[in-house]
């Protein structure tokens, strides 16, 4: 039966070694590398200021910001000629969700429907059908297909 020891026991017993002047020397060179840069302490450190970096409170300014994504998309009746209707029959469009076949996709499949369906109240889910198949792509997966019609 072997005693295990945590590392503070360890310490707590272990005896102090006293280092020689080349020891404390060759000590202090392990913990400050000479890698051609000075190190100053903390005390020497003196804060800066931040640039804004030009702006202006000019609204016509034009920000040189590009954004990228699904923000930049439009609406989804933008692009429909039939709008939603939310009288509990006849479903004009559809939105496919895909997951792999794992419990993790699976929870990210539920967050993805709802956020969608959040994002968009006016629409009113008439039906909804799910198909289980492969997912071809480089390797061939199990996956499940999920249409929502609104």
């Amino acid at each position: 039966m072997s005693d295990k020891f945590s590392d503070e026991d360890l310490l707590a017993n272990a005896i102090p070694i006293d280092l020689s002047g080349e020891e404390e020397e060759e000590h202090a060179k392990l913990k400050a590398p000479d890698d051609g840069i000075e190190r100053s302490d903390d005390a020497d450190l003196t804060p800066i200021d931040l640039d804004e970096g030009g702006l202006t409170d000019d609204p016509n300014q034009k920000s040189m910001i590009q954004v990228f994504g699904e923000n930049t998309r439009k609406a989804h009746a933008d692009h429909w000629n039939r709008t939603p209707n939310a009288t509990g029959s006849g479903a004009i469009h559809v939105k496919t969700f895909v997951a792999k076949l794992r419990l993790d996709a699976i929870d990210n499949l539920d967050e993805q429907v709802n956020n969608w369906l959040d994002n968009h109240p006016e629409y009113e889910v008439k039906f909804v059908t799910t198909s289980v198949g492969k997912l071809v792509g480089k390797i061939s997966e199990d996956a499940i297909f999920m249409n929502v019609w609104v």
